[in-house]
């Protein structure tokens, strides 16, 4: 899919990076490599292929599937103040919704939204979970992701666990936004100081401060499903959802997609070469 909206010279890109990724797999032949690396590197090379993969990860109960949902515009996926699910959801275009079971406790959903034709969507388990396979699940996608929504809740914002995940997000050479969700529960003042908070730590785990959106997923949603227009502004705007909406669905255009689409692999490829060659 990713060939169609390539320009000459990006399709030359494309497939002299196949190319050097491919080679690596031979070289990596020569050394006793993990499963897992093995399957993050041909995965890093199927994606090439696929649309743009978009990959919210954060503790369970951060609201990850209500900042998706806030997204698409209504309650589609479920919500829960417990890890009640072991699987991953993948969010795709088709004009009816559905429901299709995949391998490995995967489940991939279908929703009209027309921003979905060019974006894919992962939710995953919380990297907290007392389930071990909700981690594991977590961590399988952020290698194959073209872009990490880092969501962080703002009653407990940076926790340890997230600190130590983040680490693994930095190895992968991953893209990376925070969004700062549950800001309903903060005054504004207090806002602005989590938010500071925030980018100190960022900055001393990954060497550079990413955007940061805080954000109210809950208001953002009942803000579009308000019918009254004085209630939907008001919502609207108390939820600061505008920002991370803006810059998922408009500033991160074709081009910059296609930047990252095509820069993600080489970070998988220089993280295992770098890795094994140690």
């Amino acid at each position: 899919m990713l060939r169609t909206i390539l320009n000459h010279r990006q399709a030359k890109i494309l497939k002299d990076e196949k190319a050097e990724l491919e080679r690596l797999q031979l070289i990596l032949a020569g050394f006793e490599v993990t499963p897992e690396d093995q399957k993050a590197l041909q995965q890093s090379l199927r994606q090439l292929d696929e649309l743009f993969l978009l990959v919210v990860v954060g503790e369970f109960n951060s609201g990850k599937s209500a900042f998706i949902n806030a997204l698409v515009g209504e309650r589609f996926l479920p919500e829960g103040v417990t890890p009640t699910t072991a699987q991953s959801y993948i969010l795709q275009h088709c004009e009816a919704s559905s429901r299709e079971v995949e391998e490995d406790g995967v489940l991939t959903v279908t929703h009209p939204a027309s921003f979905l034709r060019e974006i894919n969507i992962v939710d995953t388990p919380g990297t907290n979970a007392i389930i071990r396979r909700h981690e594991e699940l977590t961590q399988e996608f952020v290698p194959r992701s073209d872009l990490v929504i880092f969501c962080t809740s703002a009653d407990r914002p940076f926790t340890e666990s997230e600190r130590a995940f983040m680490e693994q997000i930095r190895e992968w050479g991953k893209k990376v936004i925070i969004l700062l969700n549950k800001t309903d529960l903060l005054a504004e003042e207090e806002i602005s100081q989590v938010v500071e908070f925030i980018r100190q730590n960022a900055l001393a785990l990954l060497g550079f401060s990413p955007e940061i959106f805080p954000v109210s997923a809950r208001l953002a949603l009942r803000a579009k499903l308000a019918e009254d227009r004085r209630e939907k502004d008001s919502l609207w705007e108390a939820s600061h959802f505008e920002g991370v909406e803006t810059y998922i669905l408009k500033t991160l255009d074709q081009k910059s997609r296609v930047q990252l689409k095509l820069r993600n692999p080489l970070g998988v490829g220089e993280r295992l070469a770098a890795s094994y060659l140690q």
